[in-house]
């Protein structure tokens, strides 16, 4: 059986409109969240959070991370090194999902083709979204568009929020879980149909077009990519 462990690494302050378009702007924490994919042939981490507050962008405050909310505390909670873990799969590049990716240099690190170049050479209105050191010094692997990575375990093109923005579907015999990150902030941009995209986004065509593939997945669970709630069960399954 294959398990999607989520993990609490960190806390932002932001207004409510960035989680939700034409939300009210009222200032809140949400976690910052990494996955941990537990039961397939590969040992697989989604994302690697904010990394050390004192080195992130200036961007990222207000971000708060305590001590047992490091990724290596985080993972070690469920028995799982930093050495244990064979795939890193970047959602996307945004500081908040990358800040700590070095601490797996031999790790496989899959990041779509689209996501790494626009991350490399932004536009100057998105930049200050990035740690620089983590876009620019890592050596990723990339892939352009679905691929299969792990039995049971795809990454899903879906560009909308970023660029080159990737999706995590996991197969646990009938049952199908998308982790879905930033293309949905919260399980309440759920109960929209469509679905209420996020308030931060780069291209609203792409962005509508992965929700219509999203739907067509038809998955069990949506986990979505900053809301408390997922921290309700330990595990999916």
């Amino acid at each position: 059986m294959i398990k999607v462990h989520p993990l609490n690494v960190g806390t932002i302050t932001r207004p409510m409109s960035g989680f939700g378009y034409g939300w009210e702007r009222t200032v809140i924490d949400v976690p910052v969240i990494a996955w941990y994919i537990e039961g397939s042939d590969k040992k697989i981490l989604v994302d690697t959070g904010g990394g050390d507050p004192l080195r992130a962008p200036a961007c990222a405050a207000p971000y708060k991370r305590a001590p047992d909310q490091t990724l290596e505390r985080a993972l070690g909670k469920i028995g799982v090194t930093c050495e244990d873990v064979d795939i890193v799969v970047l959602t996307h590049l945004h500081w908040d999902h990358c800040g700590d990716n070095d601490l797996f240099p031999k790790a496989t690190m899959i990041i779509q083709s689209e996501e790494l170049e626009s991350a490399r050479s932004p536009f100057p209105v998105t930049a200050r979204g990035y740690n620089r050191k983590m876009v620019d010094e890592i050596d990723y692997t990339v892939v352009s568009g679905d691929q299969t990575i792990a039995n049971g375990v795809k990454v899903i093109y879906a560009p909308g929020h970023s660029f080159g923005f990737q999706e995590v579907l996991v197969e646990n015999g009938s049952r199908k879980i998308l982790i879905a990150g930033d293309t949905i902030s919260f399980f309440k941009n759920l109960e929209q149909d469509p679905p209420l995209i996020s308030g931060s986004y780069v291209d609203l065509n792409a962005y509508y077009k992965s929700l219509e593939k999203m739907a067509r997945l038809n998955a069990d669970v949506i986990l979505p990519g900053h809301d408390c709630c997922v921290f309700e069960k330990q595990f999916y399954s």
